[in-house]
């Protein structure tokens, strides 16, 4: 009886002790390079699943002002770690490398675990550098851009066969400038594309050119209103536009605090504007010019939570002058992580379209259809897709392994 109590003690403290030693296991959901985060600290165990976790790490990302991205880490403690919570953020440029990304998003990530770690078996593995360099404070606040951002671009694509020959050049610029009380955006973008097919008998050609600029000024009103001005300029042989200009005054009202945008938004936006078309052909309502106000009211909803993301908005419009003219856009993005292990994606746009007033007069060709050279009466437009996956197996996913 003495050696059976002396066995079972002998093994109680045994998986005591491991139980002391284990690692603490992380769930970390992040759209970022996290095979990477999870090789160079693996100091933690990562799980697949949250509910089996010591600590869940989500992170959200959203455009900041400069273009670039903005990543907030949220941690979360349990089991030992309960009521323990943590967060923090970084800003990343738009000109850095996916490798300087990558070693930034590892720097922050790690700085927000040592809140966990300290006082704990796993704090001597914790080190701590201080960079020496001194900067002036009145030189990290000197922006010689006065917060201006500038982006040029431009594609060249030729392809050729012995029945298809296609041309295609885009050239595009982006001038924004962000501030807490101002946004002032900017997009230029021009396009033109040339497509020959031969055949036996019949030989056909299609050719489009689109160009668009858009700008826009909006001014924080308070922690929920802001309004701003639209304007948009637009020439396009495919929507059978020489030229169309619309300007928009625009009011908004977001249900909850700007500053809780990384997380949850739900907005509601009104716009009114003047529209002036002018028509490459007459239109079916025996229009060549065309001038009408418009308005619009707009439901965006989005929710980044640990159970998943919704991204949903409902646009409904129409022409004030022809009330019958009217659309409406719903468009959802969802991805949920239903149990354990399992996760639902949808994804949809349903439009009801009531306002094509710049079709052109007159049948369309079959050329027209096969090539989409010019835009086709329709009253509605509807995509949707789904998603399902189920995963199980080792809880871990802590190896990375890309051999042959």
């Amino acid at each position: 009886m003495k050696h059976t109590l002396l066995c079972i003690l002998i093994v109680f403290c045994y998986f005591k002790t491991s139980a002391q030693t284990e690692k603490v296991k992380v769930f970390l959901s992040c759209r970022c390079d996290d095979d990477f985060i999870k090789q160079n600290t693996l100091v933690f165990d990562y799980v697949r699943d949250r509910t089996l976790s010591d600590i869940e790490v989500f992170v959200f990302e959203i455009t900041n002002a400069s273009g670039g991205r903005n990543y907030s880490f949220e941690y979360k403690g349990k089991n030992d770690f309960q009521n323990l919570e943590n967060q923090i953020s970084i800003d990343l440029a738009k000109n850095l490398t996916f490798v300087e990304a990558r070693d930034q998003l590892l720097k922050t990530y790690k700085l927000g675990m040592v809140y966990f770690l300290q006082n704990t078996s796993f704090q001597d593995q914790v080190e701590v550098n201080f960079g020496n360099k001194k900067v002036n404070p009145e030189e990290l606040s000197l922006d010689q851009w006065k917060n201006w951002v500038f982006e040029v671009s431009g594609s060249l694509n030729l392809e050729n066969q012995k029945s298809i020959r296609e041309e295609e050049y885009r050239l595009g610029m982006e001038v924004d400038r962000v501030s807490e009380l101002w946004r002032i955006r900017s997009d230029f973008q021009m396009l033109r594309s040339i497509k020959f097919f031969s055949g036996d008998d019949e030989s056909y050609n299609s050719e489009r050119q689109r160009t668009f600029f858009s700008g826009s000024i909006v001014k924080s009103l308070s922690n929920h209103f802001s309004t701003g001005v639209f304007g948009n300029y637009l020439d396009d042989t495919f929507r059978n536009y020489e030229s169309y200009f619309n300007f928009s005054p625009a009011l908004e009202y977001n249900f909850f605090p700007y500053s809780e945008v990384l997380t949850k938004e739900v907005t509601l936006a009104y716009k009114i504007g003047f529209n002036s078309f002018k028509y490459i052909e007459e239109t079916i309502y025996g229009f060549v010019k065309q001038e009408m106000f418009n308005q619009s009211l707009t439901l965006n909803l989005r929710y980044r939570e640990k159970w998943g993301s919704i991204y949903s908005y409902l646009v409904a419009s129409q022409f004030l002058d022809e009330p019958d003219q009217n659309r409406l856009t719903l468009n959802n993005n969802i991805n949920l992580r239903l149990i354990r292990g399992l996760s639902l994606r949808i994804s949809g746009n349903f439009q009801l379209i009531r306002d094509q007033i710049n079709l052109p007069k007159g049948e369309a060709s079959i050329e027209d259809l096969l090539l989409r050279q010019r835009q086709i009466s329709t009253n509605y437009q509807n995509r949707v897709s789904l998603g399902l996956s189920y995963t199980f197996g080792s809880i871990f996913n802590n190896v990375v392994n890309t051999r042959l």
